[in-house]
């Protein structure tokens, strides 16, 4: 069991059962004048609320960033098992690249980040109001650690959405709610995590101390570096001209010339954008992250040791409950049963990412055995039974994967068992949970900032070898030499599969919108859902407006080619 250090978390849940917060909280009980009357407090009914508030809806429910990331990259896939997993097409959708205005995950994801962002808003003025009265310098600090957190929430939306309301205050009516250009919005964060960094703590947010789960000098640092990292994109208002799509040759020279003529003023120097990454990776190491020694302990049931993760969400499955489906999502039901969890049979590992791990090969990658169950699955040694009336063990095939199968021409073995499965994260039956486990959810983490520190020195005309063996070096694998921007886009995918990160980096490499093994003209799907468009603009790399938003809200205009 995790020590439980954070207070103000720890008076959450013993007054409200912790997932009840939003509807019930601390001042709910209490005159106005006693709810803010001490910093402890004042923290518990303003800034503990918007951590708990996203608990759901960065990585672990089934609509959300974490999904949009991975399932509409080249990486995973929710195929068609049957009768199962079609769920009125959203999921073949979402891979197939065909989502539109009305798409659900598009649609509950906005409306998620701006919930979220409403809750910081609203804590920002309540925090300013307080201030005004009684000028306490503490109400300042809360106020950059909300404001940290509201800038990254922007920087999820002006990733996938593009153009996007800034909303700034409680006070805004609908009137004042209009569009920035996506290069605006850019310009927006990077002021904002720029202008907190100074005030935020030299802390470690993933191990148990007063700063367990909550907002750093590492986490800012790491939101700035992929502020610039993606900076090229970003501030791209017109992503539709096709200077985005054909492959990573097509692409780079673009922009790796973007990024070095956008300037960051970051601590006083002025800095291109691939320097401010190696800059920002250099502060990090500098706030004492590293890798951590074995990758799994990055993941498992006590990893709030690791000296690797960066930003993460505390979760114990009791007093931090924070809901993850993502074993569920994967997991045979035999799989799953043998450790009294529940199983969906899901989520599975394309073919183009298992060539990328160079499956079956015999220099496969180490962290193929670290990132999938696949194969004979067993449990404490037992040879699992698949379930099946044919009586054969359940065996994971990883080459077998479809986006959706043909019930009729497949036996229901196959349909079943197609698909390596995500392993990354130790399960755990400690809880009793499916839902609620003991691993903390880890958002960023300090191999990521190696990786973009390489990245960003081959944009430069360096070597990034040095940062991209660390890596490797950690896991057993062979070294590289003379790394290219394909060997980058491929290590990150090694190392980070799963974790949130694969579409962003398809775009800024141009390959998102390209064809893979799994997703071409012609591919079988379901008939709920509709074709894969051949994009050869870049209008895919970014997703609709929500048609609901857009008709509360008539100053929102669509994105271009929806």
């Amino acid at each position: 069991m995790k020590k439980i250090l954070l207070a103000s978390l720890i008076i959450v849940g013993i007054l409200t059962g912790c997932s009840e917060f939003l509807d019930e909280n601390p001042k709910s009980g209490m005159p106005q004048e006693e709810a803010y009357k001490s910093s402890t407090l004042v923290y518990l009914n303003t800034v503990a609320s918007i951590y708990n508030s996203f608990s759901n809806y960065l990585y672990g429910n089934t609509d959300n960033i974490h999904y949009m990331q991975e399932f509409s990259s080249d990486a995973w896939v929710l195929p068609g098992r049957g009768a199962d997993w079609v769920d009125g097409g959203k999921h073949q959708s979402m891979f197939l690249h065909n989502y539109d205005v009305g798409h659900a995950t598009v649609e509950d994801t906005w409306n998620q980040m701006y919930e979220i962002i409403g809750n910081c808003n609203t804590a920002l003025d309540k925090l300013k109001e307080i201030y005004d009265e009684r000028g306490e310098d503490f109400l300042l600090e809360y106020q950059y650690e909300v404001r940290t957190i509201r800038a990254i929430f922007y920087y999820f939306l002006v990733d996938l959405y593009a153009r996007i309301p800034v909303v700034t205050s409680t006070q805004m009516t609908t009137a004042e709610v209009k569009q920035s250009e996506r290069s605006e919005v850019y310009e927006f964060i990077l002021e904002e995590l720029i202008d907190c960094l100074p005030h935020l703590a030299s802390a470690k947010c993933q191990n148990s101390g007063s700063y367990y789960g909550r907002m750093t000098k590492a986490i800012g640092y790491m939101a700035i570096a992929k502020m610039a990292l993606n900076s090229p994109i970003f501030t791209k208002d017109n992503w539709a001209d096709g200077t985005l799509v054909g492959g990573i040759d097509a692409v780079a020279n673009i922009v790796t010339e973007a990024g070095k003529n956008i300037q960051i003023t970051l601590d006083g120097v002025t800095r291109n954008a691939w320097e401010t990454v190696i800059y920002c990776q250099e502060q990090i190491a500098n706030e004492g992250y590293s890798l951590e020694s074995n990758f799994a302990n990055n993941f498992s049931k006590n990893n709030e040791s690791s000296v690797e993760n960066i930003w993460i969400q505390p979760s114990d499955g009791t007093t931090y409950l924070v809901y993850n489906a993502n074993q569920a999502r994967t997991l045979h039901p035999q799989h799953s049963g043998a450790y009294g969890l529940e199983g969906w049979n899901g989520a599975c590992a394309t073919l183009e990412q298992l060539a990328v791990f160079k499956y079956g090969e015999p220099d496969q990658d180490p962290r193929m055995d670290l990132t999938f169950f696949y194969g004979e699955i067993s449990v404490n040694g037992e040879v699992l039974s698949s379930g099946l009336n044919d009586g054969n063990n359940l065996v994971y095939n990883p080459l077998t994967v479809q986006v959706d199968f043909d019930a009729t021409t497949v036996d229901d073995y196959v349909l079943k068992m197609a698909g390596a499965r995500l392993a990354k994260y130790e399960i755990d039956n400690t809880t009793g949970s499916s839902w609620y486990q003991n691993n903390d959810k880890v958002y960023w983490r300090y191999a990521d900032a190696l990786l973009m520190a390489a990245e960003a020195k081959i944009r430069l005309g360096q070597s990034g070898d040095t940062e991209v063996n660390m890596v490797r070096d950690r896991v057993g694998a062979t070294q590289k030499s003379n790394v290219t921007l394909k060997d980058i886009l491929d290590e990150r995918l090694l190392e980070l599969s799963y974790e949130g990160m694969r579409r962003q980096d398809q775009v800024r490499f141009g390959t998102y919108t390209e064809p893979t093994l799994d997703r071409y003209e012609g591919v079988r799907h379901n008939v709920v859902t509709g074709d894969y468009p051949v994009d050869r603009t870049g209008y895919t790399t970014v997703f609709p407006i929500p048609q609901s938003v857009r008709e509360l809200n008539p100053n929102l205009t669509q994105n271009t080619g929806y």
